[in-house]
């Protein structure tokens, strides 16, 4: 009987596992494309940068500033960084 229950449940086991593979495999793109898969062949949207190092590094990939440019930039968020949130360093015992 025990041996029965555990070939049933190994059987179960695997038809679910195998029809969710399939389903995960399968391409389910609806006609007007609102269903859970997009087309592959659909270019993705970034997502936008939310901060300036973030439009910075864009702008580097894009080919929009050079790397000199992007150096110079990251340099001056960097000085004003200090200006506006200078560090403190605690005193030594």
């Amino acid at each position: 009987m025990t041996m029965t229950f555990v070939a049933l449940l190994t059987i179960m086991m695997t038809v679910l596992l195998a029809v969710t593979f399939w389903l995960a495999v399968t391409d389910t793109t609806t006609d007007d494309d609102t269903g859970p898969a997009r087309d592959s062949r659909q270019t993705r949207e970034e997502p936008k940068p939310e901060t300036l190092e973030g439009v910075l590094v864009r702008q580097l990939i894009d080919g929009e500033i050079t790397k000199p440019q992007y150096r110079r930039a990251v340099q001056r968020l960097a000085v004003r960084d200090a200006v506006r949130h200078p560090m403190t360093v605690p005193p030594q015992s």
